[in-house]
């Protein structure tokens, strides 16, 4: 069991650095622990013959604070918030200083190594093995600075109950008492719905699922769309370059992902097998292949050949089959786009007024039919007659298909709600912009007159 936390460096980051990289961490004048809040997360009892172990992530450990500044002054962002500090602390007695720093390392990369500066240091001067984290506030990718908000806050604690759950580590259970009423998980549930990574990478795994003929068929399918996959204590992660982070699929997509389900679902789903599988995977090199002049074909198979051309069986030009997770997910946006076109025409909805109209009438027929689901349900419960309790059955999966089908809409009304504001806002700006141009262009007719 890991318990985490992050907090703000507001002053002295260099402080910071040296004291989770103290080697003899006696602390004996308790400035650091103070200033820093860290009083709350850590044992005060101080071993005599403390280790530290330290690492750093995409910065060199004996200038990692030089290293965190020049990024900040590259980016002229020096100001503010100089950093965080996060911690990560085990379970007294639960694991060797090794592992809680091998698990310390993967846990930053995951969560920061992909854009910001870090330093790792595992401490054994409590009775609880902890981790200690210092993290620059600026990305040395694109200078941006980390949001410290609930959803950072819910991956970083899915990641490390996931890392400890991977190397059989007990794992903290959610407090669901009123005086904590922050479900965290639902943020990172959230987070996932809105991430392009995790969108492309479920796509993908249900392609494969459906595909395979065998556990190791699918293994062998997600290592060709480009996905390594790493099975530590009978649970699947997923990773896909360039992307360092890993994707834990049963506790991020559900127990349809554990591997017991996976192979219940490669023996029931069936899907027609893609020739090139290959072609899912967004760093698969194509060969160009020179055109070379090819002998013309005779006799009656060249005949054949130019009926086919004239009657345009073949397509003048080839189209590149190779489509990149990006495009994946634009092509899925304009799929979007289209179903709710779609929507408008169909259901003749020509203003704003009338879509909120068309919206609440969806959300009350929803609430009909799931109390009319819920009502067969408790009558099946009370019958004993296997016929009638069939023709319930039937009603019921009739009434689960409408609901998906109105709860769809209500997802695509929601979608071009907040899309009809982001167009009015393009279109405000067009006409800013197009007034601009005309008046200048009558500035210069008049300059010329």
């Amino acid at each position: 069991m890991a318990t985490t936390g992050i907090w703000k460096i507001k002053s002295r980051l260099d402080n910071v650095i040296k004291y989770i990289s103290n080697e003899e961490k006696t602390m004996s004048d308790g400035s650091y622990m103070e200033l820093h809040n860290l009083k709350e997360y850590m044992d005060t009892n101080v071993q005599s013959e403390a280790t530290c172990y330290v690492s750093a992530i995409n910065c060199n450990l004996d200038t990692a604070y030089k290293d965190m500044v020049f990024t900040k002054m590259e980016y002229d962002k020096v100001d503010g918030i100089l950093g965080f500090h996060a911690f990560q602390s085990f379970q007294e007695g639960e694991v060797t200083p090794d592992l809680a720093h091998k698990i310390g390392v993967m846990l930053a990369e995951e969560v920061w190594g992909d854009r910001f500066e870090v330093i790792v240091a595992t401490h054994n001067n409590t009775n609880h093995i902890h981790n200690h984290f210092v993290i620059n506030s600026v990305s040395f990718k694109d200078g941006k600075k980390y949001s410290d908000d609930r959803t950072s806050y819910a991956r970083l604690r899915h990641i490390s109950d996931c890392l400890c759950e991977e190397y059989g580590l007990s794992v903290v259970k959610t407090n669901n008492t009123e005086k904590n009423k922050i479900n965290y998980e639902n943020y990172y549930i959230k987070s996932i719905e809105k991430s392009n990574y995790h969108i492309i990478a479920k796509e993908d795994l249900d392609r494969a699922i459906a595909m395979s003929y065998s556990y190791n068929d699918f293994l062998s399918l997600m290592n060709k769309m480009g996905y390594e996959v790493i099975n530590r204590y009978n649970k699947l992660s997923i990773r896909r370059e360039p992307y360092k982070k890993n994707i834990r699929i049963e506790r991020s997509f559900g127990e349809n992902y554990s591997i017991n389900s996976i192979i219940t679902r490669i023996e029931k789903e069936q899907a027609t097998r893609v020739p090139f599988i290959e072609s899912y995977n967004p760093n698969i090199k194509t060969k160009v292949f020179k055109k070379s002049q090819k002998q013309k074909s005779k006799g009656l198979y060249g005949l054949y050949k130019y009926y086919c051309y004239i009657l345009k069986v073949y397509p003048r030009h080839y189209p590149n089959k190779f489509i990149s997770p990006t495009l994946r997910v634009e092509e899925n946006k304009m799929n979007e786009i289209s179903e709710q076109t779609r929507l408008l025409v169909r259901n003749e909805i020509k203003t704003y007024e009338q879509l909120l109209l068309y919206r609440t009438n969806l959300i009350n027929d929803i609430e009909e039919l799931d109390s009319e689901r819920h009502n067969l349900w408790i009558k099946i419960k009370r019958i004993s007659n296997e016929d009638e309790k069939i023709n319930i059955r039937s009603e019921i999966e009739k009434i689960t298909n409408s609901l998906e089908e109105k709860r769809l809409e209500v997802k695509l009304c929601d979608g071009i709600s907040e899309r009809s504001g982001v167009v009015e806002k393009n279109i405000a700006e067009f006409e800013k912009e197009k007034k601009l141009e005309v008046n200048k262009e009558w500035e210069q007719v008049n300059q010329q007159k």
